[in-house]
């Protein structure tokens, strides 16, 4: 029996309902509060039964956006802060919790069934815990604060938590937590939180298939990994005499880096060194329209700076076509001088709101989509190997694709390891995630 109690307080209505909505409505032409009505309309068994194809489609093929539209808020009483240091791990979870300077005794510990009930160490474990709190009460009254009478609080301290995260972090989590590296009571928690979850939503947490393992998942710290030779590696260079912090020299960070690295990170879903790879950066100034930023702004571990559109329209309408992308099939298609006249007609539109008073911001929702922004770009490691490998696959959208292509080029130029990894997702998964292969990673 389980000293903890997890219960799913709510969730963002119908979790895998509204997933699936939004899952459809970037196919379809109606809206996804238009869908949901549709699905809504249907029995239960065929809502089911969308729910589940969509999903397996979406969600099960890698498409983590589709699980970040499914919420789950939990609280937990009595978990010990152990396990919530694993739940704070991920990067895109959130918690509310219980300050440690709110520990008293009657709240107590927790122990496993196999330390209590050592006849060698149990009693012992139970005596030296309880008198940690006891100093702990000793100190909070002789006027030591309590955010430093709490360092002498074993691991094992009672918490309450409330943590809110969506489906693909709970994902995340629950492959990250079930391995033998892990504590008991850390696997414990989170097959409580997966089983209430699924319970609520079961389409989207069906088992689909390996969903990329970690790479699909923005990596996050590995507190209970069972090594971390990178780490290692860091430490022996840069170890610190003190408790201060040690300044990096940037242009030997990827020293601890190398290609046995980069190897065990993606072949063997190695997430400690995943993570590692965030400690990598490449910066690119990129020119691409503003269709395309709203595809590259979605990619949310991307660090973005862009141009004002304000500033963009303005180089625009000064040097007319100068911030135009035309895309090639308009170019084959012999139709690429009427789109820049509809282009540049768009242009003085703006322009000519602007001279008869109207104020840019409410103007600038009549320019085009073809218009050019510069966008300055940060992508870290896991990023050059992640998303821009869905960048550079063949379904991706073709202007994305080239700029993304560009940049794995200058990467591998930049840091050779990365040979043979910043590539088609395909070809860095060793297998197509698409529904339907283009046939590269069979011809590559």
């Amino acid at each position: 029996m389980s000293d903890f109690k997890v219960e799913l307080l709510a969730t963002a209505g119908d979790p895998q309902l509204i997933a699936t909505a939004g899952a459809l409505g970037c196919f379809e032409e109606d809206s996804s509060s238009e869908i949901l009505k549709k699905l809504l309309a249907l029995s239960p068994e065929e809502r089911g039964k969308k729910c589940k194809a969509v999903l397996k489609n979406s969600f099960g093929m890698g498409h983590g956006s589709v699980g970040d539209q499914g919420y789950f808020i939990f609280s937990i009483e009595d978990l010990p802060r152990a396990a919530t240091l694993q739940l704070c791990l991920p990067e895109f979870a959130s918690h509310l919790q219980q300050s440690l300077r709110r520990a008293k005794p009657e709240r107590g510990f927790f122990l496993t069934e196999n330390i209590r009930g050592n006849k060698h160490f149990g009693q012992l474990a139970v005596d030296v815990l309880s008198e940690s709190f006891q100093f702990y009460e000793e100190m909070t009254k002789a006027g030591i604060p309590g955010e430093d009478a709490r360092y002498l609080l074993p691991l094992y301290t009672k918490t309450n938590i409330q943590t809110a995260l969506n489906a693909r972090e709970l994902c995340h989590l629950y492959a990250m937590s079930n391995k033998k590296s892990i504590p008991w009571v850390v696997r414990g928690v989170v097959d409580d939180m997966w089983d209430l979850a699924r319970n609520a939503a079961p389409y989207l947490f069906e088992n689909f298939g390996a969903n990329y393992e970690q790479l699909a998942w923005y990596p996050s710290s590995q507190l209970y990994a069972e090594s971390n030779l990178t780490m290692v590696r860091l430490i022996e260079a840069y170890g610190t005499k003190n408790n201060h912090a040690e300044m990096i020299d940037r242009s030997s960070v990827g020293g601890p880096i190398t290609a046995e690295t980069i190897r065990e990170a993606v072949r063997n879903r190695n997430e400690a060194e995943l993570a590692n790879l965030k400690h990598v950066h490449f910066e690119f100034l990129v020119k691409m329209s503003l269709a395309c930023f709203h595809q590259a702004t979605r990619q949310r571990t991307w660090n973005q700076s862009v141009e004002s559109i304000y500033d963009a329209i303005r180089a625009e309408f000064e040097k007319p076509f100068s911030r135009i992308y035309i895309p090639e099939s308009i170019v084959k298609m012999n139709l690429a001088l009427k789109y820049m006249a509809l282009h540049q007609k768009m242009i003085l539109l703006y322009k000519d709101m602007l001279q008869c008073g109207l104020p840019p911001q409410e103007a600038i929702g009549v320019a085009p989509h073809s218009l050019m922004v510069y966008n300055w770009i940060h992508v870290n490691g896991w990023n050059a190997i992640h998303a821009i490998g869905k960048r550079t696959c063949n379904k991706a959208q073709l202007e994305i694709r080239k700029i993304a292509s560009t940049m794995a080029q200058q990467i591998k130029s930049e840091m050779p390891i990365f040979d043979g990894y910043v590539e088609p997702q395909c070809i860095t998964y060793g297998k197509c995630p698409e529904k339907d292969s283009c046939g590269y990673h069979e011809k590559a």
